[in-house]
């Protein structure tokens, strides 16, 4: 005799062993697991300052072609955490203002082939340009600015049309790794050359 309640719980278990199937495909962005960039393993930088001061005026905006706001870590976030992890205060008079002049990527559209010879071939589909700038100020305790040093840095990389978002964040994160490394050796030579009176 044909056991009924068993053939209506077939569909039950298939579905139960599909779902476990698919759980266990699953894996985790790679990406997501990248670290954070931070410079709290360089040296702080002394300043003769009794208090540090940062000014965004970085005009962020998520229109396109601003594509910033979806990196894994944002330009403007790295530039400021470097602010917070190279800069401090050692002095007992006068100010620091760090003031973000620009902290921005642009998602360029290139032209690709859409002809017979492009169905063949993989081309670069856009291109990624990163810029971050910003100054560094010293007033005295009566406000009167006594230095000022600007850096900048920018960085360009284009992609497959076929990239993966995985490695379209992927190089995301590696042009601002890059980028900010740049701006940090650019600073920190300007700060040691033009604000060597207020640097310990």
């Amino acid at each position: 005799m044909v056991n009924l309640s068993r053939i209506f719980r077939l569909p039950q278990v298939l579905l139960i062993a599909l779902a476990v199937l698919l759980a266990g495909c699953a894996t985790a962005d790679p990406v997501m697991d990248l670290a954070d960039i931070t410079f709290k393993h360089l040296p702080k930088i002394n300043l003769r300052i009794v208090d540090i001061q940062i000014d965004d005026k970085s005009k962020q905006t998520t229109e396109a072609p601003h594509v910033g706001h979806q990196f894994p870590v944002p330009p403007v976030r790295a530039l400021k955490r470097w602010a917070e992890d190279r800069l401090q205060a050692q002095g007992s008079k006068g100010t620091a203002r760090f003031t973000l002049l620009e902290a921005q990527a642009i998602e360029s559209k290139l032209e690709i082939d859409k002809g017979i010879k492009g169905f063949f071939t993989k081309e670069q589909s856009e291109r990624y340009t990163v810029t971050v700038s910003a100054s560094l100020e010293i007033f005295d305790d009566k406000g009167i600015r006594r230095a000022i040093v600007r850096s900048k840095a920018m960085r360009e990389k284009t992609v497959l049309e076929d990239v993966s978002l995985t490695d379209r964040r992927k190089a995301w994160f590696e042009m601002t790794e890059a980028l900010m490394a740049e701006f940090n050796t650019e600073m920190q030579r300007n700060i040691q050359r033009y604000m060597t009176e207020f640097v310990l």
